[in-house]
């Protein structure tokens, strides 16, 4: 959908108090740092650095696989209606992948995730050679750092930056202004924006921080003004990542139906989106599927490796876990009126240690899927023909992030630059 050239006016945000939730370096779940980027008038000297399921009813046959490490029962080929917790988003970032990055098409691409809970992670230089090494073409940054863009600028890779949470009520009541000066600050000092495809305005707020919601599109609203101000809102698209546990029901996926508690800001969000032509961006795991629910899940349907006949859906098959999240999404969206934005995974991996399935192969198996629907253009059962851009998390394991121990091992490189797992095959 074009973008309109008129500002578009953004719903009144109501006042609140400022919320403690902690931002850090890698965006959802347990943080043990909070940051925040700078917020200065235009003509403010900008910053060196950042101012810092239930069970599924299923005809269950029992599936293998040698490349997994725990068979389940799995989601076979009967749907209910039943209302079911959707799948949550991971409690922090995961980790990246080696990516074919030939393809000029952003659509059904695959970029990873970068963040920074981690006591022993490398130097921007050495990064960056780790993404060209690779052919990594798209990176997500949580926040904006200053040296890694830096030290972006001029490689051709594409960036997706987020704002962070503690910066959104300030850009909500400070308008355009506010949303020209954060970005002249915190992106257009250190790189170009050409190379700056998408803004991620806060992460999964809507799940996390109710005091921020009535801010949430307000401060959207004003970023595109502020895009629009540097001619840029048809070249950097923004949204703001959602965990998927906005959805109050995904199975079947025909069923998708937001949940109630964000329900009005979920529309206001849709319909910035339709008039923006921005993707929804959704932070989703079925790894956590999985290990909430492994008698009802299948770990081959996870895997992108099911041998049970697949669920039946209106006619439509689905072999995956992966599908069936994405099209509970559309169908969702469909029910609030809103039929052809495009959905964006914007964080998704699998760990490769601290708990029973978190494994090598496993690890490898999941990503290695990922990697196919991108070689081949790969479209969900219900939008076939509809690529799905995917970043992977994380690219490093990281040794601070806290939480559960898995959470530290969703990297496919150590950092020292080693691969965790290996899916050279896939690139």
């Amino acid at each position: 959908m074009q973008t309109p050239s008129a500002p578009l006016s953004p719903p009144s945000s109501s006042s609140s108090s400022s919320s403690s939730n902690s931002y850090g370096n890698t965006g959802t779940g347990n943080q043990t740092t909070s940051s925040s980027s700078p917020l200065p008038p235009s003509s403010s000297t900008p910053s060196s650095d950042i101012n810092m399921p239930q069970n599924i009813s299923t005809a269950s046959n029992q599936s293998s696989s040698s490349n997994v490490s725990q068979n389940s029962t799995g989601a076979g080929n009967q749907a209910t209606s039943s209302s079911i917790p959707p799948p949550s988003s991971s409690s922090s970032p995961s980790s990246s992948t080696f990516v074919d990055g030939s393809s000029n098409d952003p659509k059904g691409s695959v970029g990873v995730c970068f963040g920074r809970s981690g006591d022993n992670l490398p130097s921007p230089s050495v990064i960056i050679q780790l993404l060209k090494s690779n052919r990594i073409s798209k990176v997500r940054l949580f926040v904006p750092i200053p040296a890694v863009l830096t030290a972006l600028k001029g490689t051709g890779i594409q960036i997706m930056i987020g704002v962070p949470n503690e910066n959104i009520m300030q850009l909500s009541s400070g308008g355009a202004d506010a949303a020209l000066a954060w970005l002249k600050a915190n992106v257009l000092a250190f790189v170009d924006a050409s190379q700056v495809c998408y803004l991620a305005v806060g992460n999964e707020v809507l799940h996390t921080d109710a005091s921020l919601t009535p801010h949430l599109v307000p401060a959207m609203y004003n970023f595109h003004k502020a895009l629009q101000t540097l001619g840029l809102e048809s070249t950097i698209k923004l949204s703001s990542p959602c965990s998927s546990q906005i959805l109050s029901i995904w199975m079947p996926p025909s069923n998708g139906a937001f949940a109630p508690f964000c329900l009005p800001a979920v529309r206001s969000m849709l319909k910035f989106l339709s008039e923006t032509g921005a993707p929804l961006m959704v932070n989703m795991h079925p790894f956590h599927s999985f290990i909430k629910d492994p008698l009802s899940i299948s770990l081959n349907f996870c895997l992108f490796q099911a041998k049970e006949p697949p669920m039946l859906d209106h006619g439509l098959q689905y072999t995956n876990m992966f599908d069936v999240m994405l099209d509970a999404l559309a169908a969702a969206m469909e029910r609030e009126g809103f039929k052809g934005i495009p959905v964006m995974v914007t964080e998704t991996g699998w760990p490769t240690a601290g708990n029973n399935v978190a494994t090598p192969d496993n690890a490898a198996a999941y990503i290695g899927g990922l990697l196919e629907r991108r070689l081949h253009g790969i479209g969900t059962p219900k939008r076939p023909n509809q690529a799905v851009e995917v970043f992977l998390s994380d690219l490093f394991n990281e040794n601070t992030k806290g939480g559960q121990e898995f959470e530290n091992h969703f990297g496919i490189f150590q950092p020292d630059g080693s691969p965790v797992i290996n899916v050279t095959s896939f690139t």
